[in-house]
């Protein structure tokens, strides 16, 4: 079937309009790294390793020795539908890459300043975006957020008397150009692409204070990012200019800022708290804004619905416990708890989004060993997310859960 002039710019517009949709990215739906996943993500004061560009990149400070991580996780996903029928993630498994060190300056400058590197890395692809339209049942806070890679360098400076401070950058990757369409000799429409990927920077801030030798405290901000992608269509077809503006944030999370206490109750037990608040509110939604050029009609503008998200909250609380020591082996036993509010608005209208106030419960193992003067450590670790039910125009849904687990392994020289 051949379509002309308004007939095709209008059935471009609706398959544009269909959405491009992401949010965020791996380490905030299940953690960074297994030793932190374990007590829930309640690591803010404690964080030591690689994962504190993520948790509080002041926390880098600890790494006294360099270090190199790698590591696996894995997930999957029972969230049901309305009318039936369960909603499944995608990609399923991530690779953690990570390394920290002091940076081996003399003087003044010993033990001052630290350097690290987080990447969450696809086993297939850099980024992969999934289109929906505001027609469609999705679970915003899950579908998607696990696909891109994540590149977080961080830096760590030792002030003075237990106070240092820290900032992550939070590498993404934005896209922006046009695509020129005219009619070939076949009148089939012949397109040019032209297509860049520039550099997006977000910051992740810590301060960490080790107020006594038993307990410390920590203060994160966690810039809001997203990945721009805007596309202009430049279309010729017979004879008539037809032009289309694409424009999204996908990725997105949100300004974030979380205060954490870490407190060595024991010499073998840890006890740790951390309490954030997200701006949801400024989230436009999951939806891309098309806007048009056509001919006898003039501009259209193709918004997508309006969402009204909520800020929300956070509570996690997670305990890490010695609890063997043998000669050179140390084995630990760690949990945790939080509760995470929903941001998605109820009494939606012309919108699917799916989702309620999450709970989530995490149990991990850790095995340390000396070996040839440094230090191998392995820890492992579970997670189930339960996610409370919902209702939309669809319907109402139940209870559904999420479940994730993996390893870390270190080497510490």
């Amino acid at each position: 079937m051949r379509m002309r002039g308004p007939a095709l710019a209008l059935t471009a517009l609706t398959l544009a309009a269909s959405a491009i949709r992401a949010a965020a990215s791996e380490p905030e739906v299940f953690g960074l790294g297994s030793e932190e996943s374990a007590v829930a993500g309640a690591s803010a004061a404690r964080v030591h390793d690689f994962s504190a560009g993520y948790y509080d990149p002041a926390g880098l400070v600890l790494a006294r020795r360099p270090e190199a991580s790698f590591g696996v996780i894995g997930f999957g996903s029972a969230l049901p539908l309305p009318g039936g029928g369960t909603f499944h993630m995608s990609d399923r498994v991530g690779i953690l890459v990570g390394a920290a060190t002091p940076v081996p300056f003399v003087g003044p400058l010993e033990d001052r300043i630290y350097v690290g590197i987080a990447l969450h890395l696809l086993p297939d692809t850099i980024v992969r975006v999934i289109a929906h339209t505001p027609a469609e049942p999705l679970y915003p806070l899950y579908d998607n957020r696990t696909q891109r890679l994540v590149v977080l360098p961080t830096v760590a400076v030792r002030l003075w008397r237990g106070l240092s401070v820290g900032l992550g950058f939070n590498y993404l990757a934005g896209l922006g150009g046009h695509v020129d369409a005219t009619e070939g000799a076949t009148r089939a429409l012949e397109a040019r692409v032209d297509e860049q990927i520039y550099s997006h920077l977000a910051v992740n801030a810590g301060v960490r204070w080790q107020l006594r030798p038993r307990l410390a405290l920590a203060l994160v901000y966690r810039q809001a990012f997203g990945v721009p992608f805007r596309t202009v269509a430049n279309n010729q077809v017979a004879g008539q200019p037809i032009d289309l503006d694409v424009d999204a944030e996908e990725l997105y999370t949100p300004h974030t800022v979380v205060a954490g206490v870490a407190w060595r109750a024991r010499p073998r037990l840890t006890i740790s708290l951390d309490v954030a608040w997200q701006h949801w509110a400024d989230w436009a939604g999951p939806y891309v804004t098309v806007t048009s050029e056509l001919p006898l009609v003039g501009g259209i503008v193709a918004a997508p619905p309006h969402v009204s998200f909520a800020d929300g909250a956070s509570v996690r609380a997670g305990a890490d416990w010695t609890a063997l020591i043998r000669g050179a082996w140390a084995a630990s036993i760690r949990g945790g708890y939080a509760f995470v509010s929903s941001p998605i608005p109820s009494g939606q209208t012309a919108t699917q989004l799916l989702g309620g106030d999450m709970h989530h419960l995490t149990i991990g193992l850790g095995v340390r060993v000396a070996v040839f003067g440094g230090e191998l450590r392995l820890d492992a670790h579970g997670e189930l997310q339960i996610v409370q039910g919902s209702t939309v125009p669809l319907g109402s849904v139940g209870t559904g859960t999420v479940g994730a687990g993996g390893f870390t392994l270190t080497v510490r020289r």
